[in-house]
């Protein structure tokens, strides 16, 4: 439905013919600067987990790769669940510790989220008035949410000093998920702020460069404000890929900024081929080399003493 609602005012000319004069330099630099993010996302979750257990950043990389790449696959965010899970195979740690550390993440992300959208909506030059009461209104709710949220933090981080009639299991699920939460802590604040600031900043440079692949010329503060909306957008269960809600979302955007829907809606799709795609592939790839490597150890630890595995 919400792709039909995107697609439903496209030009499909005008999509040719911007596919036509694609920048390929400048989608190539959106890649770059996306995988850059990335990068500093596996600086920052690594801070986190080694408050839990001494972990290799490569092997976080991994996780955090695979765990992207099951979040484009599967649909309502559960590839953060299979990477708490992957975390326990890799690293030996509770899911519910790992999924602690993955909160804070999401929790320092939506931060970013709404300083951006601030920020966009301070600077940007909106046409017409209500486009600037819907960013305004969206901003308000989700301000409402990450108070919500914190306040819920809050509680869960303190969960090892509550005393409740809780069964054993649920008390030790607690417990493990306020250790989690507690992995931010007075020495991985300011770097865990820091890392933050630098993966949004390159996550809109991305942005911005893919749509400049497209002839689209935006503004530091208008990309703040079409990647706030677009990363708001996937907090809610959307199909795989993000896909129809991305396209709708780049399609109200854009126009509010006095710029192309079509485009919008093209610069969207391009965003999840390459940036989320390459993420994806590398992801999966990574899945499946792990999964091979460990079917191979199973093999050679049920042969005999002394013999070696020889593939026919």
């Amino acid at each position: 439905m919400f792709l039909w609602l995107a697609l439903r005012s496209v030009d499909t000319a005008a999509m040719a013919d911007a596919l036509r004069d694609l920048r390929l330099e400048y989608v190539l630099l959106s890649c770059a600067l996306y995988w850059l993010g990335l990068a500093l996302r596996v600086g920052r979750w690594h801070a986190l987990l080694t408050q839990l257990a001494p972990v290799t950043p490569r092997a976080v990389g991994e996780t955090l790769l695979v765990g992207y790449a099951v979040n484009n696959v599967l649909p309502a965010r559960l590839g953060e669940l299979f990477r708490a899970d992957y975390a326990k195979r890799r690293f030996g740690l509770s899911r519910a510790a790992v999924l602690g550390s993955i909160v804070i993440e999401r929790a320092a992300d939506l931060a970013a989220i709404l300083c951006c959208l601030a920020l966009g909506l301070g600077v940007s030059d909106l046409t017409g008035g209500a486009g600037q009461i819907d960013f305004a209104r969206l901003l308000q709710v989700s301000c409402v949410v990450i108070a919500l949220l914190i306040g819920v933090l809050l509680g869960l981080r303190a969960s090892g000093h509550l005393r409740v009639g809780l069964p054993p299991v649920a008390h030790r699920l607690l417990c493990d998920l306020g250790s989690g939460l507690r992995s931010l802590n007075r020495g991985t604040l300011q770097h865990t702020a820091l890392l933050t600031a630098a993966v949004w900043l390159a996550e809109v440079a991305a942005l911005w460069a893919m749509l400049a692949a497209l002839g689209l010329s935006l503004s530091t503060a208008e990309a703040m404000l079409v990647l706030s909306a677009a990363s708001l957008s996937t907090l809610i269960p959307t199909a795989p890929g993000y896909l129809g809600t991305y396209q709708l979302v780049f399609s109200a955007a854009l126009p509010a900024l006095g710029l192309s829907a079509t485009l919008g809606v093209l610069g969207s799709a391009l965003i999840q081929v390459f940036l989320f795609g390459s993420v994806t592939l590398a992801g999966l790839v990574l899945y499946l080399a792990r999964s091979m490597h460990n079917a191979h150890l199973t093999r050679n630890e049920a042969l005999p003493s002394g013999t070696e595995y020889r593939p026919r």
